[in-house]
């Protein structure tokens, strides 16, 4: 792998929590067994030498499971160079919100670095996991759908974007998708993700209606024209 594509990293995702992954023993799957995980770790670790393998994980299975100190105490011991924490369980999947706690325990049990995860959807969210964990970085998931503006938000602390440059963002995406993917592709992929940009403005839910009505991706596109500022 190191002589055919160089990454800089390779995370390994302990940390899907999605039925269809975790059925197959994969994802957050691996918590329920922490001898499993150091196995598949371990052979990792030592066949990419010397990329640096880095861990993506929950905090246990379950409430009454919750194994990320050991798991991370024990992924340090094997050579992984950082891992990143989501504050939930497998079962809660995206209910309930996130125990940062959790990561605060992590942090301040090994010495490589940690990045706190779970519900940072503003600058303040950023500000305060830092605060509670110590965590040495964030990482940002559900919160960045239909708001790639986000990462600059949290780094100069500014507020969400104009319509304009919403509408911009949005017919951008779309201009990728027809590029890439067919007619129906690209209509089901534009209703999908044109539903979280459009959020949060006046009649925004009339707008996100209209272009779920479309079953055309031109429609889609002059429906996105004709937000209004």
């Amino acid at each position: 792998i190191n002589k055919n594509f160089k990454p800089d990293i390779i995370d390994i995702n302990y940390g899907c929590p999605v039925p269809k992954v975790t059925k197959k023993g994969a994802g957050s799957a691996a918590l329920k067994d922490l001898c499993i995980m150091k196995d598949i770790t371990q052979a990792v670790v030592e066949s990419v030498a010397p990329t640096p393998v880095t861990v993506k994980m929950r905090a246990g299975w379950d409430k009454n499971n919750i194994v990320s100190t050991d798991a991370g105490i024990l992924l340090e011991s094997i050579g992984v160079k950082a891992i990143t924490l989501h504050g939930r369980t497998t079962s809660q999947q995206f209910s309930g919100t996130a125990n940062w706690e959790y990561i605060k325990e992590l942090k301040e049990a090994i010495k490589i670095p940690v990045i706190g995860n779970g519900d940072v959807a503003t600058f303040e969210d950023y500000q305060k996991i830092r605060e509670i964990t110590g965590c040495d970085g964030v990482m940002i998931g559900r919160a960045a759908l239909g708001n790639p503006w986000i990462f600059n938000n949290i780094i100069n602390n500014n507020n969400r974007p104009s319509i304009n440059e919403i509408k911009k963002v949005c017919l951008s995406h779309i201009d990728l998708l027809i590029k890439n993917k067919t007619e129906k592709v690209s209509l089901n992929l534009s209703k999908k993700h044109l539903s979280y940009y459009l959020r949060n403005f006046n009649q925004a839910g009339m707008y996100r209606r209209n272009i779920m009505r479309c079953d055309r991706i031109a429609e889609v596109i002059k429906s996105i024209k004709s937000i209004q500022p």
